[in-house]
């Protein structure tokens, strides 16, 4: 009798077992999304350089979104024109931070003031020199008012990120980059300098959310080829900045794949007229020897395979407005190089300081030692000074870094940003030419599409004649990602955005 109830008693459980095995655990792990970058930033808010970590928490008012190409409303809803000086912005309602404070009229007012505050953040600057003031008007509506008509305004409030007032007046700048609030896909939820950024998904997100990403890891790899590695064995599932090798490499494998995106990054050398940085370089003709000394076809075949593109003397895109495809940059001739020296008084030629990133760039070392060595047999001897990413940040944005310097700019995508960068008073700018900065001027608020591109094309033809930089090439930058993540790509300021991905399981 006593077996016949275990017996029964058994049967009854047996569903209640089966039910029990096939429900899904309660602690699942969250689906962690690991991105390998080259270096730690130095803070999420960007206020010396931005980065694509303070996205994922921070929101702008407009997206530049890579996935569509297109620039489309965040927290903004719409803008329009009252005038020529004045946008009128209307913003989404029922948004609020993740620290509960509300995304409205006036946290948007004090982003702007923020935004529009060179010594604040300077990294925006840039973006922000046709911006008077904001106002409120109500609780979802902004005036903006501009110092003068601008031809991009889209694009310039695709820049500006919305922050909680009296949170940032709690913390400060320093204390808000260290800890960010914002109304993004993410919280911060650990940072441990150079070795990780770790991310929750906000539970509150008031918009789409990326499908299978609950977390995200950023790991400091500054060694390229370990980040390469780690892609290839599944520890990474984003790895940015690759060597091209590396990324030919990996193209053969089926469970990874590479992003490159249109060419972005405009390489070039640094060639500093400024007075405190006395060296022969501030002597034209010299600068145009530098010019006439690098082999550009050589670098892009060797170091780049091919994956590099000649800029033809101007650092105006292709697809941008003004671009001039008649123009003929600085062909590769040695023997020209040196009667230029020679006619610049330094015919015996000269020794110079040469400053290169150790780990900022793909190549970059290697591209640096390939320039130093086309330097030396027209009689420049270039001797590299290496730096660390965040060393390199600190020298150029204080001006530091001359009298010779490599960089690789990848901006918003409009000339008035590629040519604002060596007007006088920008502090990337290692050149100073009243000429230059009126045209510059003049093409940020030229709202008539023929003329402003004859603009850019004045300044284009200057540039070139007065060879402030060394015209290297316009390089793409190698993303490679696993299989299973969907929708990524960049834009061609090269930052990457989570709303349209989608990280599949393993």
């Amino acid at each position: 009798m006593e077996s016949k109830f275990r017996a029964l008693t058994i049967l009854l459980f047996l569903p209640l077992i089966a039910a029990i095995v096939i429900l899904p655990p309660q602690n699942v792990r969250a689906a962690t999304m690991t991105i390998a970058q080259d270096f730690d930033p130095s803070d999420l808010y960007g206020r010396r350089s931005t980065n694509n970590a303070m996205f994922a928490i921070l929101e702008s008012l407009y997206l530049d979104n890579p996935v569509t190409g297109k620039i489309e409303p965040l927290l903004a809803l719409d803008h329009n024109m009252a005038s020529d000086t004045e946008v009128i912005i209307e913003l989404r309602e029922g948004v609020t931070f993740t620290n509960g404070e509300p995304m409205d009229a006036a946290a948007v007012v004090h982003s702007i003031k923020l935004f529009a505050n060179p010594k604040v953040v300077p990294a925006y600057g840039i973006y922000a020199k046709s911006i008077e003031t904001a106002e409120v008007i109500d609780d979802h509506t902004v005036r903006l008012r501009l110092k003068r008509p601008s031809p991009i305004v889209t694009l310039i409030l695709a820049q500006i990120i919305v922050v909680p007032p009296k949170y940032w007046e709690e913390v400060g700048p320093k204390g808000f980059g260290q800890k960010p609030i914002g109304t993004g896909l993410f919280t911060l939820t650990e940072w441990i300098k150079d070795d990780r950024i770790v991310m929750d998904r906000n539970p509150g997100y008031w918009g789409r959310t990326p499908e299978g990403i609950d977390q995200l890891i950023w790991r400091a790899v500054p060694d390229s080829t370990a980040r390469a590695a780690g892609l290839k064995t599944g520890e990474y599932d984003l790895a940015i900045a690759l060597p091209v090798i590396d990324a030919i490499d990996l193209e053969q494998l089926d469970n990874v794949k590479i992003y490159s995106g249109d060419v972005a990054r405009v390489f070039q050398l640094h060639l500093s007229s400024l007075p405190q940085h006395e060296s022969p370089m501030q002597n034209r003709l010299v600068r145009q020897a530098v010019n006439y000394a690098i082999d550009k076809q050589a670098l892009i075949d060797n170091l780049y395979y091919g994956r590099a593109a000649l800029l033809n003397g101007q650092v105006i895109l292709p697809h941008q407005p003004g671009y001039n495809p008649d123009l003929e940059g600085y062909p590769y001739d040695p023997e020209k190089a040196k009667a230029l020296l020679a006619e610049a008084g330094y015919g015996d030629g000269f020794e110079i300081e040469f400053r290169c990133p150790s780990n900022r760039y793909p190549q970059g070392l290697e591209t640096c030692e390939a320039i130093s060595g086309m330097l030396e047999k027209v009689g420049i001897k270039a001797n590299l000074t290496l730096l660390e990413s965040g060393e390199f940040i600190r020298q150029l944005v204080n001006r530091e870094y001359a009298p010779i310097g490599i960089a690789g700019y990848g901006i918003p995508d409009d000339p008035s940003f590629g040519l604002a960068i060596y007007r006088s008073d920008w502090r990337y700018s290692y050149y100073q030419n009243p000429e230059m900065d009126k045209l510059i001027d003049a093409s940020a608020v030229e709202t008539e599409p023929q003329k402003r591109e004859a603009i850019i094309r004045e300044a284009t033809k200057l540039m070139l004649e007065d060879a402030p930089i060394a015209f290297l090439f316009g390089a793409r930058e190698f993303y490679g990602y696993t299989a299973r993540l969907e929708n990524f790509a960049t834009n061609t300021a090269q930052r990457y955005f989570f709303y349209d991905m989608k990280l599949n399981p393993k």
